[in-house]
């Protein structure tokens, strides 16, 4: 006679893994950032292309097996959409997997570096030791690709704006847009590498190519999103980069300029979850823009 044992609960995913086209799936970060980005996969006819590896390898080893749960065809290469450590920090996961790493070029020489300036004084040995361990890409390009799982077409394109090392990841037949940190969605964007002026034309370039009302975006970081999400962001870097021209003008600085921004800003996307300490930080790297001051990362040979 069989036994049979109390259920096992299985533990919840650190993602929401929501299914956006045929054999496409966003993971999207959970309240509690257990993963500390989104990621997605493709599903070809021959392996997945995977991108973006979330922060904590956990997460990373989740998705793993969910993509595993789908499909018995091999993980065959993960796409970084930049060097920020909460989308690299699970691709050695990724690579024991069987998968290529595919970045910009300028994150081989950014990933172990300058993960570590992004830190700032939240760094500790622990993640310090993590982000020099990184693993570098295999693959690296500064100008689009095309990668095909199968006869199914995957395009990897090379953008401007968030870091000076973006790539998003297309997927025609799916009108599917891995946008990666180029477009956030009701959350503040990480501005410490930006330049919003390049930023805010690439967004601008996503809501006018063919198809934008039919095209499912998936953001770095919130839920996934439509054409009107990626108008909105880019009219909230607009408002960024004009009501901190507009304090500056008024001889603000440093958190006079913080407290004259913040208010405006929150009464004109209250649908926003704007922290202190975001908007804070946004201030900051938009006075250097503006300024002429901001340290973006540097180009570093092969």
């Amino acid at each position: 006679m069989a036994l049979s044992g109390p259920a096992v609960a299985q533990a919840p995913l650190p993602f929401v893994l929501k299914q956006i086209g045929p054999g496409v799936y966003a993971a999207i970060d959970g309240p509690e950032h257990q993963s500390g980005s989104n990621a997605g996969f493709v599903i070809g006819d021959d392996g997945v292309l995977v991108i973006d590896a979330f922060f904590y390898p956990e997460a990373t080893k989740a998705l793993v097996a969910e993509i595993r749960r789908l499909t018995p065809k091999p993980i065959r290469y993960v796409v970084n959409t930049h060097y920020h450590a909460d989308h690299t920090g699970g691709d050695q996961v990724l690579r024991d997997a069987g998968a290529v790493i595919i970045a910009h070029r300028n994150v081989r020489g950014w990933v172990r570096t300058n993960n570590i300036n992004l830190f700032g004084d939240r760094i500790t040995p622990e993640i310090k030791a993590r982000i020099e361990n990184l693993p570098l890409p295999d693959v690296t390009t500064d100008t689009d690709l095309v990668v095909w799982l199968g006869s199914r077409k995957v395009m990897v394109q090379t953008v401007l704006g968030h870091t000076g090392g973006d790539l998003t990841v297309a997927v025609p037949d799916a009108r599917v847009l891995f946008a990666g940190d180029m477009l956030w969605r009701k959350v503040p964007p990480n501005l410490i590498d930006g330049s919003v002026e390049q930023w805010q034309q690439t967004d601008a370039d996503f809501a006018a190519m063919p198809g934008a009302a039919q095209t499912v975006y998936v953001p770095g970081h919130g839920d996934v999103a439509d054409v009107k999400d990626v108008a909105e962001f880019r009219t909230y870097l607009l408002d960024v980069k004009r009501l901190v021209g507009a304090g500056r003008k008024a001889k603000l600085k440093d958190d006079a300029l913080v407290q004259y921004v913040a208010p405006k800003l929150r009464a004109l996307h209250p649908d926003w979850t704007i922290s202190d300490r975001a908007v804070a930080a946004e201030v900051r790297y938009m006075d250097q823009e503006l300024a002429g001051t901001k340290q973006r990362p540097v180009p570093q040979p092969d």
